[in-house]
């Protein structure tokens, strides 16, 4: 696993990393090591032999890549963001953060360990084994005394995937939510009230966003959702879905963040963003002006403003974080925004 987190310095082109696999102060608990050796790719998990699966598809990973889009970010753009990668030696697709800054890390098949907010990169609370597939996504309110909705990009035979619902005291997930529209799993959201939402791929290669009303039962396909292809789920401060679609229309770049209304089931599109290049997952930041994502064409990390009409390129960044190496897949502020 490797994390890191963008702090404050004068800077940016100096390498603004802190890994969080280190700290484990104040637990008993240990981070899971990473899980080496080949990985795969996502659109159907053919071969797959519990090796961790990204959720970029291999054709579209980048070879060269674009010089950075926008404005080079000021000093203070880069405070208090994660960055996950997803490479040789890594599995981490996406991740989350609470409304409190809690940090939950889906490691693969090594399960979804915890992080304090006391600090960026917090000492490590403790890791939830989930039993029933690759964690690949994490969403909470409150990430130490709540439940935490975990996405499978696939379960562990490679077969469809799903949301667990599991908590840091018990150390496990109680339960397992599929859906028959649901084949690989993309980002997972829950919502202050306990629903939650999983966007996904069906058997056709279509995207759908599912609602599990109080994060339980067979989910509900919601309609009126109009994404290219799955990607993140984030809910902003007004309880809008938040989503990064890696394509736009038929399968193309660059991609999209679409933000919507209800889906419980039946969603409003307030707005759809072309971004500039290719992404996957993003998060909104607490005070909901700013939306983050790393960008695979780039290498860089890009902070857009962020109002539920649409989002804007504000700065993009490197600051030595790899990601021209590794996939860096997602990124998010810390706290999140307040579900």
């Amino acid at each position: 696993m490797r994390l890191f987190s963008a702090a404050v310095s004068t800077a940016i082109a100096a390498a603004l990393l802190a890994g969080c696999a280190g700290n484990s102060t104040g637990s008993n608990s240990s981070l899971p090591g990473p899980v080496a050796g080949a990985q795969g790719h996502g659109v159907g998990a053919t071969g797959f032999r519990g090796v961790p699966v990204s959720t970029v598809p291999q054709k579209f990973l980048r070879v060269h890549h674009h010089a950075l889009f926008g404005k080079a970010a000021p000093p203070a753009a880069a405070r208090g963001i994660y960055v996950s990668a997803f490479g040789a030696t890594t599995s981490v697709n996406s991740f989350g953060v609470d409304n409190s800054g809690n940090l939950m890390v889906p490691n693969a098949f090594d399960g979804v360990s915890v992080y304090s907010n006391s600090s960026m990169c917090g000492p490590l609370l403790g890791t939830i084994t989930d039993p029933y597939g690759q964690a690949s996504d994490a969403s909470a309110v409150d990430a130490v005394n709540g439940n935490i909705a975990v996405g499978n990009i696939f379960d562990n035979s490679g077969g469809p995937g799903s949301v667990s619902v599991c908590s840091l005291s018990s150390g496990t997930c109680s339960a397992n939510l599929t859906n028959p529209n649901i084949s690989e799993m993309g980002g997972v959201a829950m919502s202050s009230n306990g629903d939650c939402w999983a966007d996904a791929i069906n058997a056709s290669d279509v995207a759908v966003l599912v609602w599990f009303q109080g994060c339980s039962g067979p989910g509900v396909l919601t309609t009126g959702f109009t994404n290219g292809f799955y990607g993140g789920v984030d809910i902003d401060n007004k309880g809008n879905l938040v989503t990064t679609s890696l394509f736009g229309p038929s399968f193309s770049l660059p991609s999209q963040v679409v933000v919507y209304s209800g889906c419980n089931p039946a969603c409003t599109m307030l707005s759809s963003t072309t971004l500039s290049g290719e992404n996957i997952f993003g998060h909104v930041g607490r005070q909901n002006a700013r939306f983050v994502t790393p960008d695979l064409e780039t290498g860089g990390i890009e902070v857009y403003s962020y109002k539920s009409t649409g989002l804007s390129l504000l700065y993009s960044f490197t600051g030595g974080i790899p990601c021209v190496s590794d996939e860096c897949e997602s990124a998010a502020y810390s706290p999140s925004s307040q579900k």
